[in-house]
Protein backbone atom coordinates (compact mmCIF):
# COMPACT_ATOMS: atom_id res chain seq x y z
CA UNK A 1 0.00 0.00 0.00
CA UNK A 2 2.86 2.58 0.95
CA UNK A 3 4.77 1.82 -2.49
CA UNK A 4 1.55 2.38 -4.39
CA UNK A 5 0.84 5.59 -2.45
CA UNK A 6 4.47 6.72 -3.53
CA UNK A 7 4.51 5.68 -6.90
CA UNK A 8 1.09 7.80 -7.08
CA UNK A 9 2.30 10.44 -5.41
CA UNK A 10 5.87 10.72 -8.20
CA UNK A 11 3.55 10.23 -10.77
CA UNK A 12 1.28 13.70 -10.12
CA UNK A 13 4.75 15.55 -9.03
CA UNK A 14 6.04 14.25 -12.64
CA UNK A 15 3.07 15.35 -14.28
CA UNK A 16 2.79 18.65 -12.14
CA UNK A 17 6.51 19.37 -13.57
CA UNK A 18 5.56 18.39 -17.35
CA UNK A 19 2.54 21.11 -16.88
CA UNK A 20 4.97 23.74 -15.93
CA UNK A 21 7.60 22.72 -17.78
CA UNK A 22 4.74 23.50 -20.69
CA UNK A 23 3.72 26.49 -19.25
CA UNK A 24 7.17 27.88 -19.40
CA UNK A 25 7.49 27.07 -22.94
CA UNK A 26 4.18 28.92 -23.57
CA UNK A 27 4.84 31.98 -21.49
CA UNK A 28 8.49 32.20 -23.36
CA UNK A 29 6.57 31.99 -26.84
CA UNK A 30 4.47 34.48 -25.94
CA UNK A 31 6.94 36.81 -25.22
CA UNK A 32 9.09 36.56 -28.53
CA UNK A 33 11.72 34.90 -26.59
CA UNK A 34 11.84 31.26 -28.29
CA UNK A 35 10.49 31.04 -31.80
CA UNK A 36 8.41 27.93 -33.86
CA UNK A 37 12.01 27.17 -35.69
CA UNK A 38 13.18 26.77 -31.87
CA UNK A 39 10.88 24.53 -30.83
CA UNK A 40 10.73 22.27 -33.78
CA UNK A 41 14.93 21.95 -33.66
CA UNK A 42 14.35 21.44 -29.78
CA UNK A 43 11.80 17.99 -31.24
CA UNK A 44 8.75 19.39 -29.30
CA UNK A 45 7.17 20.46 -32.47
CA UNK A 46 6.87 18.84 -35.54
CA UNK A 47 7.59 20.34 -38.91
CA UNK A 48 3.82 20.30 -39.55
CA UNK A 49 2.86 21.93 -35.75
CA UNK A 50 2.00 19.12 -33.87
CA UNK A 51 2.66 19.18 -29.94
CA UNK A 52 5.17 15.88 -29.21
CA UNK A 53 3.95 14.21 -26.54
CA UNK A 54 7.48 13.94 -24.92
CA UNK A 55 8.02 13.02 -21.02
CA UNK A 56 8.16 16.05 -19.26
CA UNK A 57 6.02 18.05 -21.43
CA UNK A 58 3.20 16.79 -21.57
CA UNK A 59 1.43 15.19 -18.05
CA UNK A 60 -0.52 12.93 -21.26
CA UNK A 61 2.68 11.44 -21.92
CA UNK A 62 3.51 8.25 -20.61
CA UNK A 63 5.12 7.78 -17.22
CA UNK A 64 8.54 7.06 -16.44
CA UNK A 65 7.07 5.17 -13.52
CA UNK A 66 4.33 3.35 -14.75
CA UNK A 67 2.84 2.39 -18.78
CA UNK A 68 0.14 4.53 -18.69
CA UNK A 69 -0.50 8.30 -19.21
CA UNK A 70 -0.34 10.42 -16.34
CA UNK A 71 -2.46 13.04 -14.88
CA UNK A 72 -2.50 15.86 -12.66
CA UNK A 73 -5.16 16.68 -9.74
CA UNK A 74 -8.25 18.35 -10.21
CA UNK A 75 -8.25 21.47 -10.92
CA UNK A 76 -10.17 23.35 -7.74
CA UNK A 77 -13.84 24.28 -7.78
CA UNK A 78 -13.76 26.60 -4.72
CA UNK A 79 -17.18 25.06 -3.63
CA UNK A 80 -19.19 25.20 -7.22
CA UNK A 81 -21.61 22.71 -8.16
CA UNK A 82 -22.91 21.34 -11.63
CA UNK A 83 -26.41 22.46 -12.52
CA UNK A 84 -26.94 25.10 -10.02
CA UNK A 85 -26.67 28.63 -11.75
CA UNK A 86 -28.69 29.90 -14.50
CA UNK A 87 -26.91 29.68 -17.82
CA UNK A 88 -26.19 33.88 -18.54
CA UNK A 89 -27.36 35.08 -21.97
CA UNK A 90 -25.18 36.46 -23.95
CA UNK A 91 -25.04 40.52 -24.93
CA UNK A 92 -26.99 41.03 -28.14
CA UNK A 93 -24.93 44.31 -29.25
CA UNK A 94 -27.12 47.07 -31.00
CA UNK A 95 -25.54 47.81 -34.80
CA UNK A 96 -24.87 51.61 -35.76
CA UNK A 97 -26.55 52.25 -38.84
CA UNK A 98 -24.07 52.84 -41.59
CA UNK A 99 -24.83 55.93 -44.38
CA UNK A 100 -21.95 57.31 -47.47
CA UNK A 101 -20.62 60.01 -47.93
CA UNK A 102 -19.26 62.44 -50.80
CA UNK A 103 -16.14 60.14 -50.66
CA UNK A 104 -17.87 57.12 -50.41
CA UNK A 105 -17.19 56.25 -46.82
CA UNK A 106 -19.33 54.64 -44.49
CA UNK A 107 -20.10 56.52 -41.31
CA UNK A 108 -20.93 55.43 -37.94
CA UNK A 109 -23.42 58.12 -36.31
CA UNK A 110 -21.43 61.63 -35.19
CA UNK A 111 -22.21 60.82 -31.94
CA UNK A 112 -20.39 58.02 -31.63
CA UNK A 113 -16.96 59.40 -32.24
CA UNK A 114 -15.95 56.64 -34.52
CA UNK A 115 -13.66 57.32 -37.37
CA UNK A 116 -15.16 56.45 -41.54
CA UNK A 117 -15.17 53.32 -42.93
CA UNK A 118 -13.03 53.13 -45.71
CA UNK A 119 -12.29 50.80 -48.84
CA UNK A 120 -8.84 51.84 -48.62
CA UNK A 121 -6.96 51.97 -44.82
CA UNK A 122 -5.67 54.77 -43.26
CA UNK A 123 -2.35 53.39 -43.86
CA UNK A 124 -2.55 55.91 -46.85
CA UNK A 125 -3.27 58.78 -45.05
CA UNK A 126 -0.53 58.23 -42.19
CA UNK A 127 1.72 57.75 -44.96
CA UNK A 128 1.00 61.22 -46.68
CA UNK A 129 0.45 63.42 -44.34
CA UNK A 130 2.60 66.22 -44.47
CA UNK A 131 1.17 68.82 -41.49
CA UNK A 132 2.83 70.85 -39.63
CA UNK A 133 1.83 69.02 -36.52
CA UNK A 134 1.86 65.28 -34.66
CA UNK A 135 0.67 62.63 -37.75
CA UNK A 136 -3.37 62.64 -36.69
CA UNK A 137 -3.39 59.12 -37.95
CA UNK A 138 -0.44 57.84 -35.45
CA UNK A 139 -1.76 55.25 -33.44
CA UNK A 140 -2.55 56.82 -30.29
CA UNK A 141 -1.47 54.55 -27.46
CA UNK A 142 1.89 53.88 -29.17
CA UNK A 143 2.51 57.29 -31.29
CA UNK A 144 4.05 54.99 -34.43
CA UNK A 145 3.18 53.72 -36.99
CA UNK A 146 -0.71 54.47 -38.34
CA UNK A 147 -3.79 53.91 -36.16
CA UNK A 148 -5.40 51.47 -38.54
CA UNK A 149 -4.09 47.84 -38.70
CA UNK A 150 -5.09 46.75 -42.30
CA UNK A 151 -2.08 47.05 -44.89
CA UNK A 152 -1.74 49.52 -47.19
CA UNK A 153 -3.01 50.24 -50.66
CA UNK A 154 -4.84 48.15 -53.16
CA UNK A 155 -3.42 44.74 -52.04
CA UNK A 156 -6.12 44.67 -48.77
CA UNK A 157 -8.18 47.17 -49.95
CA UNK A 158 -12.55 46.11 -49.53
CA UNK A 159 -13.08 43.77 -52.40
CA UNK A 160 -16.62 44.82 -54.20
CA UNK A 161 -17.00 47.94 -51.82
CA UNK A 162 -19.98 49.65 -53.22
CA UNK A 163 -21.64 46.27 -54.18
CA UNK A 164 -21.70 45.32 -50.70
CA UNK A 165 -21.87 48.15 -49.19
CA UNK A 166 -22.28 48.49 -45.12
CA UNK A 167 -25.65 48.88 -44.02
CA UNK A 168 -25.04 48.43 -40.03
CA UNK A 169 -22.13 48.75 -38.19
CA UNK A 170 -20.76 47.69 -34.78
CA UNK A 171 -17.73 49.48 -32.86
CA UNK A 172 -16.17 46.36 -30.11
CA UNK A 173 -13.11 47.18 -27.88
CA UNK A 174 -10.82 43.57 -27.49
CA UNK A 175 -8.97 44.45 -24.19
CA UNK A 176 -9.03 43.28 -20.71
CA UNK A 177 -11.63 41.84 -18.73
CA UNK A 178 -13.46 44.29 -16.00
CA UNK A 179 -13.24 43.85 -12.51
CA UNK A 180 -15.21 41.16 -11.17
CA UNK A 181 -15.21 38.77 -14.07
CA UNK A 182 -15.67 35.46 -13.34
CA UNK A 183 -16.68 31.88 -14.54
CA UNK A 184 -19.25 31.05 -11.36
CA UNK A 185 -20.30 32.96 -8.51
CA UNK A 186 -18.26 30.80 -5.95
CA UNK A 187 -15.17 31.09 -8.04
CA UNK A 188 -12.31 33.52 -7.76
CA UNK A 189 -12.32 36.90 -10.20
CA UNK A 190 -10.36 36.26 -13.19
CA UNK A 191 -7.00 38.38 -13.62
CA UNK A 192 -7.26 41.42 -16.36
CA UNK A 193 -4.15 40.08 -17.77
CA UNK A 194 -5.85 36.72 -18.01
CA UNK A 195 -8.75 37.30 -19.37
CA UNK A 196 -9.53 39.87 -22.96
CA UNK A 197 -12.42 39.71 -24.21
CA UNK A 198 -15.45 42.48 -26.00
CA UNK A 199 -16.80 45.21 -24.66
CA UNK A 200 -19.08 47.55 -26.96
CA UNK A 201 -17.49 51.00 -27.55
CA UNK A 202 -14.09 52.63 -28.78
CA UNK A 203 -12.24 52.30 -25.36
CA UNK A 204 -14.51 49.32 -23.31
CA UNK A 205 -13.56 47.24 -20.76
CA UNK A 206 -13.93 43.48 -21.85
CA UNK A 207 -16.69 41.02 -20.70
CA UNK A 208 -17.97 38.05 -20.37
CA UNK A 209 -20.18 36.02 -21.56
CA UNK A 210 -19.30 37.00 -24.88
CA UNK A 211 -21.17 39.48 -27.61
CA UNK A 212 -24.14 38.37 -29.68
CA UNK A 213 -24.33 39.53 -33.18
CA UNK A 214 -27.68 39.14 -35.00
CA UNK A 215 -26.34 39.26 -38.58
CA UNK A 216 -28.83 39.33 -42.27
CA UNK A 217 -28.52 37.77 -45.34
CA UNK A 218 -28.56 40.93 -47.46
CA UNK A 219 -27.49 43.56 -44.65
CA UNK A 220 -23.37 43.89 -45.13
CA UNK A 221 -21.52 45.14 -41.67
CA UNK A 222 -19.03 46.99 -40.79
CA UNK A 223 -17.33 45.21 -37.73
CA UNK A 224 -14.60 46.98 -36.42
CA UNK A 225 -12.44 46.03 -33.36
CA UNK A 226 -10.18 48.31 -31.87
CA UNK A 227 -7.05 46.41 -30.01
CA UNK A 228 -6.81 47.44 -26.32
CA UNK A 229 -4.42 44.91 -25.11
CA UNK A 230 -1.77 45.97 -23.15
CA UNK A 231 0.92 47.29 -24.78
CA UNK A 232 3.78 45.32 -23.25
CA UNK A 233 3.79 41.60 -24.53
CA UNK A 234 4.75 40.87 -20.90
CA UNK A 235 1.55 41.79 -19.29
CA UNK A 236 -0.64 38.39 -20.79
CA UNK A 237 -0.20 36.25 -17.64
CA UNK A 238 1.93 34.23 -19.29
CA UNK A 239 -0.14 33.03 -22.59
CA UNK A 240 -1.49 34.95 -25.47
CA UNK A 241 -0.09 37.75 -27.98
CA UNK A 242 -1.79 41.30 -28.12
CA UNK A 243 -2.04 41.34 -31.40
CA UNK A 244 -5.53 40.05 -33.37
CA UNK A 245 -7.28 39.17 -36.61
CA UNK A 246 -11.19 38.44 -36.41
CA UNK A 247 -12.15 35.69 -38.48
CA UNK A 248 -16.11 34.98 -38.99
CA UNK A 249 -15.62 31.08 -38.89
CA UNK A 250 -17.09 29.72 -42.06
CA UNK A 251 -18.74 33.26 -43.51
CA UNK A 252 -18.19 34.30 -47.43
CA UNK A 253 -15.95 37.41 -47.19
CA UNK A 254 -12.91 38.97 -48.85
CA UNK A 255 -9.44 37.79 -48.38
CA UNK A 256 -9.04 40.96 -46.39
CA UNK A 257 -12.39 40.39 -44.12
CA UNK A 258 -11.47 37.10 -43.43
CA UNK A 259 -8.84 37.31 -40.30
CA UNK A 260 -5.55 36.55 -42.61
CA UNK A 261 -3.36 34.91 -39.80
CA UNK A 262 -0.74 37.54 -40.85
CA UNK A 263 -2.59 40.62 -40.85
CA UNK A 264 -3.13 41.08 -37.33
CA UNK A 265 -3.15 44.81 -35.84
CA UNK A 266 -1.27 45.93 -33.02
CA UNK A 267 -2.57 48.05 -29.29
CA UNK A 268 -4.39 51.41 -29.90
CA UNK A 269 -5.36 50.36 -33.45
CA UNK A 270 -8.57 49.28 -34.88
CA UNK A 271 -9.56 46.72 -37.89
CA UNK A 272 -12.54 47.17 -39.82
CA UNK A 273 -13.95 43.80 -41.52
CA UNK A 274 -16.32 43.68 -44.34
CA UNK A 275 -18.87 41.23 -43.62
CA UNK A 276 -20.81 41.03 -46.62
CA UNK A 277 -23.33 38.28 -45.37
CA UNK A 278 -23.57 37.03 -48.95
CA UNK A 279 -24.47 33.30 -49.89
CA UNK A 280 -21.95 31.05 -51.25
CA UNK A 281 -21.88 30.32 -55.35
CA UNK A 282 -23.86 34.08 -55.55
CA UNK A 283 -21.53 34.63 -59.24
CA UNK A 284 -22.80 31.11 -60.38
CA UNK A 285 -26.62 30.71 -59.17
CA UNK A 286 -29.10 32.01 -58.99
CA UNK A 287 -27.70 35.44 -60.05
CA UNK A 288 -30.90 37.44 -60.98
CA UNK A 289 -32.16 36.93 -56.87
CA UNK A 290 -35.56 35.37 -58.13
CA UNK A 291 -35.46 32.67 -55.54
CA UNK A 292 -37.43 34.25 -52.54
CA UNK A 293 -35.72 30.56 -50.47
CA UNK A 294 -32.38 32.95 -51.19
CA UNK A 295 -32.97 35.83 -49.06
CA UNK A 296 -33.11 37.71 -45.81
CA UNK A 297 -35.92 39.33 -43.77
CA UNK A 298 -36.64 42.69 -43.59
CA UNK A 299 -37.97 45.01 -40.75
CA UNK A 300 -41.64 44.23 -41.68
CA UNK A 301 -41.60 40.28 -41.85
CA UNK A 302 -40.87 40.56 -45.77
CA UNK A 303 -37.46 39.45 -47.19
CA UNK A 304 -34.87 40.83 -48.99
CA UNK A 305 -33.89 38.48 -51.51
CA UNK A 306 -30.38 37.46 -52.42
CA UNK A 307 -27.95 35.87 -55.19
CA UNK A 308 -26.28 32.49 -54.38
CA UNK A 309 -27.91 29.08 -53.65
CA UNK A 310 -30.65 28.63 -50.65
CA UNK A 311 -29.07 25.50 -49.74
CA UNK A 312 -25.93 26.95 -48.17
CA UNK A 313 -28.06 28.97 -46.02
CA UNK A 314 -26.38 29.42 -42.09
CA UNK A 315 -27.58 29.90 -39.19
CA UNK A 316 -25.53 29.65 -35.25
CA UNK A 317 -21.96 30.66 -36.28
CA UNK A 318 -19.19 32.41 -34.38
CA UNK A 319 -15.96 34.75 -35.11
CA UNK A 320 -12.55 34.10 -32.88
CA UNK A 321 -9.41 35.35 -33.11
CA UNK A 322 -7.26 33.98 -36.27
CA UNK A 323 -3.58 35.09 -35.12
CA UNK A 324 -0.73 32.87 -36.73
CA UNK A 325 0.57 30.21 -33.72
CA UNK A 326 -1.42 32.70 -30.85
CA UNK A 327 -5.18 31.30 -32.03
CA UNK A 328 -6.08 28.74 -29.61
CA UNK A 329 -4.39 31.50 -26.59
CA UNK A 330 -6.34 34.04 -27.77
CA UNK A 331 -9.34 32.32 -28.35
CA UNK A 332 -9.01 30.74 -24.69
CA UNK A 333 -8.35 34.39 -23.36
CA UNK A 334 -12.15 35.28 -24.45
CA UNK A 335 -11.46 36.39 -28.25
CA UNK A 336 -14.92 35.37 -29.76
CA UNK A 337 -18.14 36.47 -30.80
CA UNK A 338 -21.01 34.52 -31.30
CA UNK A 339 -23.18 35.29 -34.91
CA UNK A 340 -26.47 34.31 -35.43
CA UNK A 341 -27.23 34.77 -39.45
CA UNK A 342 -31.06 35.19 -40.02
CA UNK A 343 -32.52 34.41 -43.65
CA UNK A 344 -35.39 34.17 -45.34
CA UNK A 345 -36.35 30.73 -44.48
CA UNK A 346 -35.38 31.30 -40.40
CA UNK A 347 -36.88 35.47 -39.80
CA UNK A 348 -37.22 34.98 -36.10
CA UNK A 349 -41.19 34.68 -36.53
CA UNK A 350 -42.50 30.95 -36.76
CA UNK A 351 -46.13 31.70 -37.04
CA UNK A 352 -45.35 33.20 -40.49
CA UNK A 353 -46.71 30.95 -43.15
CA UNK A 354 -45.89 32.04 -46.65
CA UNK A 355 -43.87 28.94 -48.14
CA UNK A 356 -40.20 30.45 -47.59
CA UNK A 357 -40.41 30.52 -43.75
CA UNK A 358 -39.81 27.51 -41.24
CA UNK A 359 -42.89 27.24 -39.16
CA UNK A 360 -42.82 25.63 -35.42
CA UNK A 361 -44.64 22.25 -34.97
CA UNK A 362 -47.62 23.60 -33.95
CA UNK A 363 -48.32 26.68 -36.52
CA UNK A 364 -47.28 23.95 -39.23
CA UNK A 365 -50.11 21.19 -38.70
CA UNK A 366 -49.50 18.39 -40.86
CA UNK A 367 -46.41 20.19 -42.67
CA UNK A 368 -44.28 19.11 -39.62
CA UNK A 369 -41.69 21.93 -40.41
CA UNK A 370 -39.60 22.86 -37.46
CA UNK A 371 -37.20 25.39 -36.48
CA UNK A 372 -35.63 27.04 -32.87
CA UNK A 373 -34.71 30.08 -34.36
CA UNK A 374 -34.86 33.27 -31.52
CA UNK A 375 -36.70 36.76 -32.02
CA UNK A 376 -35.21 39.23 -33.63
Amino acid sequence: MYIASKASRIRQREAQRARDNRAEIVKARSLGQISRRDLVRWGIFTASGLLVAKNGLSPLAKSAFAAVPTGTPRSPLFGAQKFTQPLTRLQAEVPSLMLRNAAGEACYAATDGYENAKRISYHNDFSGYRGPGANPFCNPLTNRGPMEGRPPGEWFAHQRWDEFFPKVGYAMSWGPSAAGTKFHPRMPDQHAKSVWCYGHGKFAEGRMPPPLIKARYGEPICMRVYNNTPVNREDNNGFGRNETQLHFHNAHNGAESDGATGAHHFPGTFYDYRWSTTLARRDKFNTEATDPRASGPDDDGGLIKVAGDWRELQGSLWAHDHRFFFTAENVYKGNLMIVNMYSGRDRGNESLNDGVNLLCRAAAGSVGATSISTSI
